[in-house]
Order: structure tokens, then sequence, then C-alpha cells
């Protein structure tokens, strides 16, 4: 494990960070898990960069706010050759159609690192309905080039989009877009060493989404956020945030990497060990990444044994409100 680079926030207490995950912690991944593996595995590094958020959605600042997360980065894999990195939700707050100089950056960056590079920026579209504003995750290649991009589908009420046409929380601009249109593609990346999917933000939170990229091929989860929200209200919202990618490993046999701005990242294996987890702001951490093929019981068949509990759960509390009606018709 490689963490580089100031962190902004200290650990308080070992026993409340480690408590959030419902499994044992560990520096690497569990032995179970990587006995029966026969897939080459992947070096996998996680960069984030401090950026105030007002800061990251100021034209001005798109430059400089490039600059810092590349120089992170290479500071961070330093001695070592990542065959991805991924940065978080929003890392960049240009769209990078719109800005071609700054997209010949992330190319010339990819090439000079020799890897690929997921990374969170907004997306616009115009058709003849106007435009449409779209929270995505880009990947480009090793090469430079613009592989695939993944829409975020599930969006965060009021925050993303109005429910009702109600207020949102934060008024809608070109330069810092709110109010998004949801994705309608599930986005299965190609990677020469194992195709993922691409989870962002809350919707790690929705057992589906996991279990349909499996189902279309991924072998390995990324969950890509951004925890600013929480930097008010504590860490204990952060941590309970990240322990929900540890049920969507275990649910699907597959290891998932989550890297967040100002919240929790690191790496969890299908058993449900965490390992190189890191609270820095600023820094880099690297771990390896295997991908797995095994197809679990939930992702083959997905939820029909809970709906079957909850019917004979029904039929058990209906049953006997029916026999007191029967014995007072035949009364």
């Amino acid at each position: 494990m490689a963490c580089h680079g100031p962190s902004r926030r200290q650990h308080h207490s070992g026993s409340t960070l480690w408590h959030l995950t419902l499994a044992p912690i560990s520096a690497a991944p569990s032995e179970s898990s990587a006995s029966t593996v026969t897939p080459e595995p992947l070096t996998v590094a996680l960069a984030t960069s401090h950026t105030p958020s007002a800061r990251r959605w100021q034209r001005v600042h798109y430059a400089r706010n490039l600059l810092n997360y590349m120089g992170v980065t290479r500071q961070g894999i330093a001695g070592r050759q990542p065959d991805l990195i991924v940065w978080p939700e929003f890392a960049v707050g240009f769209y990078l159609e719109q800005e071609p100089a700054l997209r010949a950056q992330l190319g010339r960056f990819a090439r000079r690192v020799n890897a690929s590079l997921l990374l969170g920026a907004p997306r616009m579209a115009t058709s003849e309905t106007g435009s449409q504003y779209y929270n995505a995750a880009y990947l480009i290649s090793g090469n430079g080039n613009l592989l695939d991009i993944y829409d975020k589908i599930r969006l965060i009420p009021f925050a993303e989009f109005r429910p009702f046409s109600l207020p949102a929380l934060v008024a809608h601009r070109h330069e810092r877009p709110s109010l998004f249109t949801p994705g309608e593609r599930l986005t299965v990346f190609d990677s020469p060493k194992g195709d993922f999917g691409v989870m962002i933000c809350y919707e790690a939170t929705y057992p589906h989404l996991a279990r349909r990229l499996v189902r279309r091929g991924a072998q390995f989860l990324v969950n890509i956020s951004s925890d600013v929200w929480f930097e008010k209200s504590g860490a204990t919202a952060a941590q309970q945030h990240f322990s929900m990618t540890v049920f969507r490993a275990v649910e699907t046999k597959r290891t998932l990497a989550r890297v967040s701005t100002s919240g929790l990242s690191g790496f969890v294996d299908p058993t449900g060990r965490v390992y190189h987890l890191s609270t820095a702001d600023t820094g880099v951490t690297i771990g390896e990444v295997v991908p797995g093929r095994e197809m679990t019981f939930y992702t083959r068949y997905g939820d029909w044994f809970a709906w079957t509990c909850t019917g004979f759960a029904l039929v058990a509390m209906i049953g006997p409100v029916q026999r007191p009606v029967r014995a007072r018709s035949r009364s």
C-alpha cells in the first residue's frame, strides 16, 4: 500500500473507523479469496486532491485543479506502474467536450504514466429539447484516447434532480450544474486485464445496480464519490457511506475499489475484507485488484428469495385474520 500526501483530517479513534464495515480489516486481500484466483491481478491507484468545492467549479481554476490532480498522482505512483488510475466523482469541474486543451492534457497525462485513467466530471449533451446535464465517469486509455463514458443512473433527490418540481438545494447554473438527467446505459468498461463497472456516489447503496453490472460482464467494481456533503456532519456519515460498498462486494463476489473526495478510499475484497483504507484528503492509495468470474447465487437470481419470504410472511399474517371472519359468518 502506498498512501502519499498530507491529510487534512486525523484519526481520532481506531475503534469507530474499524467497526464501520461489519467485517475484519486486513492489510491485504484474504488468503481464502486469493487461493483460487487464476486471472492476473491489476494494480489500481486511487488518487485524491483536496480542492475547495467552490474553486472546483470556477473556470479560472480549471487548469490549476487539473495540474494538482496530475501532480499528486505522479508523486503517489512514483516507482510503481498502475494499470488503472481512478479519480473521484467531479474530480474536475469542466466539461471535457468543451475544453479541448484540458482534454488534451488528460490524454498526455495518461500516455505519460502509461495507465488508463477513470475520472468523474460533468457532461452536457444538446438535443432538440435543450441541454441535458449528466454526472459522468470517463475512461481514458493509456494511449490517451477516450474509451467510454458512464452517466449516473440513480440520482439523489434535491441535490441532483427535483422530485415533483420541488425547489433544489443548490441553484442550477451551467458552470455548476445541479439538475441532472439520469443515464440510460449501464456501462461496463473494457480493460485489458479485466472489465469493470462503475457506480457513482450513492449508487453503491443499490444492490441491483452492482448485480446488473456483474451480469453484463464486470469482473470488478469501482465506486467514485464525493463526500464533501459530510464535512460538516463529521466522519460517521462518511464511514456509513463506505460500509455500503462492503455489501456490494460480498453479494457479487467482486473486488471493489472506492475513491472519494473528503471521504474514505480503499478496497474491499470479495469476502468483505477492507484493505488499504485511507482517510487522506490528498494522496494516492495503491492496491491489487483480482478480477472475478464467479456468479454468486444473488447475482444469478436476484431478490427472489427475499420476495418469497415476504410472500410467506403476508400469508402468515392474513391467515389468522380470515379464520375468525369465516367462523363468524358460519354462526
